[in-house]
């Protein structure tokens, strides 16, 4: 499998976070539209044993996040954990030697997410009213704001070409990710993909996404739980559109291995998270970029 990077450039604000699992979910999508269900179904066959594809979270360019460890593991002072929770960056040439301390904030890199809050008001399409009464009913949608992010893809060019991934995404970017897709948020350029090699071994290795912990050999596992409340999208949106909640381990994690952890990636595919749609995947898989210990 290939390591590569692509610059997402948000031409519109999101309705959604950039998190991998639905960025997968959302090509596999494209791939239907563009290459047909055959070609998906062929991809999606063999998934729970060879994963054609792995998408990581969005990233600050150049940066990827600090492992979620304790404090004592990266070095850092117990008497500033407010400064610590700040701390979110780190290159991957720090991560690999360890240098966790050197940690930096959103604005030490000049990368920020804006939360915005739009209102909206409920109508009634029977009675073209807001409510039953007439009363006025608002509530507010939250949107994202934020500049140039980069996300990881892992590819099995013996399955597919990145060039095919390539198409997929950019589908993605021009007809919109997540929520309120429909009405113009999501939309996004994606540049070129550059080939990231990652030749050092560890015995620690972080996720570059949410994924699914069970069944891993690990010694120890640091890192927050991460509840997914998954939707369908496209044609299966209008019926039985809620999957069933998972419980994943966050973007970010850390696992522990007795020895040197020698694959690309971490986790398992999960099926079984509708029982309509019982064809449906879920991407219980992450990028795994092995770590050095604190110094």
């Amino acid at each position: 499998m290939r390591l590569y990077k692509a610059t997402i450039t948000p031409l519109s604000r999101f309705g959604t976070p950039l998190h991998g699992d639905t960025l997968f979910g959302q090509i596999c999508w494209a791939l239907r539209f563009i290459r047909g269900e055959e070609r998906l179904n062929e991809l999606l066959s063999l998934y729970g044993k060879r994963p054609f594809l792995i998408v990581s979270d969005a990233f600050a360019v150049g940066y990827l996040p600090k492992p979620k460890m304790p404090s004592f593991m990266l070095g850092e002072s117990p008497r500033q954990k407010k400064e610590n929770r700040e701390k979110l960056w780190l290159t991957l040439d720090e991560l690999q030697k360890g240098e966790f301390a050197k940690a930096r904030s959103d604005k030490e890199i000049g990368s920020d997410t804006k939360t915005l809050y739009t209102m909206h008001n409920s109508l009634n399409y029977k009675t073209f009213m807001t409510s039953a009464d007439g009363r006025f009913a608002p509530y507010e949608e939250e949107e994202l704001s934020f500049g140039s992010r980069e996300i990881y893809l892992l590819i099995d060019e013996t399955q597919i070409g990145k060039e095919e991934i390539k198409e997929a995404l950019r589908f993605v970017g021009e007809s919109g990710y997540g929520k309120n897709a429909t009405i113009g948020k999501g939309r996004f350029e994606c540049g070129e993909f550059i080939e990231v090699k990652i030749t050092n071994r560890s015995q620690y290795v972080m996720a570059l996404s949410s994924f699914c912990a069970k069944k891993i050999p690990a010694i120890e596992i640091y890192g927050e739980p991460f509840v997914r409340f998954g939707k369908f999208g496209a044609d299966r949106a209008y019926k039985k559109a809620f999957k069933r909640p998972l419980l994943l381990a966050s973007c970010g994690s850390v696992v522990r291995f007795d020895s040197f952890f020698e694959k690309a990636y971490i986790g398992q595919a999960i099926t079984g998270v509708s029982d309509f749609y019982t064809d449906a995947v879920h991407q219980g898989y992450a990028i795994a970029v092995p770590i050095g210990e604190a110094q």
